[in-house]
């Protein structure tokens, strides 16, 4: 119930504040347009069409744009109108409090996750593996919510406002995706940013999700082993949130 209040608390501060939600419909639309017409591999991706190719990748790019910078965002909005000081002296658990958040973004992500999978309809995008794959590639998004949305609390935290939250995630969000397999094969990619690649943990959840679309066999070993990892990223960046907001009380 504790959970279910905070998360309710923030679902409708979200829709009394539309920005945040319509351009978490907006964002995914112009990326897959602007992708898809402007980035094409010179040696092509095989028997697909580029724009099914980068689809894993802005979803990917989705989660953290919105769950990066809303779970933040959110908080620095309470800790403003004074909302988050009552829910803080209140006997709530501190987990309930972050996870009551974190809920909230996978929501707002997934609304945008939404509208990015029905308007790549229209581009003849099918995923290869079906049902089962497409229930897959949501249950990896939700885990790269909680995982993002978690880190993205802890960082409200330790910035000291809002503009320099937005700025510091703005500077790591573009990183992070172009040192990616978001849009370009690796094998296409210098040799200095292949081994770069490796070291970003989006990549290895893009690739996951881009063997669910494009091949019709699942590769268990991968779902398992990208599974657990974002399973430990998550519960690392969960505990880290629920320690600065343990600080925070001091």
């Amino acid at each position: 119930m504790e959970v279910y209040n905070i998360f309710w608390k923030n679902v409708k501060w979200r829709f009394q504040n539309p920005a945040t939600i319509v351009m978490n419909i907006i964002q995914p639309i112009v990326w897959l347009l602007l992708f898809s017409s402007m980035f094409t591999p010179a040696e092509g991706i095989g028997n697909v069409s580029y724009t099914t190719f980068i689809l894993p990748g802005l979803l990917v790019m989705t989660v953290l744009t919105s769950a990066g910078v809303s779970c933040g965002i959110a908080n620095y909005h309470l800790k403003g109108g004074g909302s988050f000081y009552r829910i803080f002296i209140s006997p709530v658990k501190r987990s309930s409090i972050v996870l009551g958040q974190v809920l909230d973004v996978e929501v707002l992500s997934f609304i945008g996750i939404g509208i990015l999978l029905l308007v790549s309809i229209p581009f003849s995008i099918n995923i290869a593996s079906g049902i089962l794959g497409f229930i897959l590639i949501l249950f990896l998004l939700f885990l790269c919510v909680f995982f993002v949305g978690s880190l993205s609390y802890a960082l409200s935290f330790v910035l000291p406002d809002e503009n320099a939250f937005i700025g510091f995630i703005n500077t790591v969000t573009l990183p992070l995706f172009f040192l990616s397999t978001a849009i370009m094969p690796v094998e296409q990619l210098p040799r200095f940013f292949q081994i770069v690649i490796q070291f970003n943990p989006f990549s290895y959840v893009i690739d996951c999700l881009r063997t669910l679309v494009m091949q019709s066999i699942i590769d268990w070993t991968n779902i398992l082993v990208v599974t657990l990892m974002l399973c430990i990223l998550g519960l690392a960046s969960f505990t880290l949130a629920i320690s600065k907001l343990k600080k925070a009380e001091k």
